[in-house]
């Protein structure tokens, strides 16, 4: 699961920030890489794509969101064959073991945390987050992978645990509030974007 991780997960950086990022595709020498948003929303064309053999890759074009979603989709040419995250065709369940993978800001190395699923709510919070789980995600793994125990790609890490309720970052999308009893177990955990979301977008966004 480790070997796949560091197969799988990019590093995307400027010289003042970084993210992570999980390759998910490929046509051609074209590879796609699914991010977070906010890991590539001030794009200015200075960002580097660093795979995980070292080398560094210029960003084809412009980062694209999928729609009001905090996923996005980065693209690089290589001759190099990478290895691609396989998907899950179902969603992960309460309880299940997840590994989250991604480059902590100012660490340089691949960092990889194991948990399971903590929370699967029944309605998204903004931005298509819905997936709490109980791994350790650290500042700069957003855009990186979550796998199941069998190797499938079921999310990707976007937020750290113990946000600050008063932002409203645990308010659903409709506006409505958890009870307090929810909110305690959202507050500790780390949270997510499953991997349908991306899949929705997938045909009508970014091509098969």
């Amino acid at each position: 699961m480790e070997n796949l991780a560091r197969q799988t997960t990019v590093r995307i950086q400027t010289a003042k920030s970084s993210g992570s990022g999980t390759i998910v595709g490929r046509q051609g020498q074209t590879y796609r890489v699914l991010t977070s948003w906010h890991v590539v929303a001030s794009y200015r064309g200075d960002r580097t794509i660093v795979t995980g053999d070292g080398i560094v890759h210029k960003p084809l074009g412009v980062p694209r969101r999928l729609g009001d979603t905090d996923l996005a989709i980065v693209e690089f040419l290589a001759n190099t064959e990478y290895r691609i995250a396989l998907i899950s065709g179902r969603s992960a369940a309460v309880g299940e073991p997840l590994l989250a993978a991604g480059f902590p800001a100012g660490a340089g190395v691949l960092a990889v945390a194991r948990g399971f699923v903590e929370l699967l709510l029944p309605k998204s919070l903004p931005q298509g987050y819905s997936l709490g789980y109980t791994n350790e995600v650290k500042i700069g793994m957003s855009g990186g992978p979550i796998f199941n125990a069998k190797g499938f790609l079921v999310g990707i890490n976007g937020r750290g645990k113990y946000r600050d309720p008063g932002f409203g970052v645990y308010t659903f999308e409709d506006g409505s509030e958890p009870t307090p009893e929810l909110l305690a177990k959202m507050v500790k955990s780390s949270w997510g974007i499953p991997i349908g979301t991306y899949l929705q977008f997938a045909s009508s966004h970014v091509g098969s």
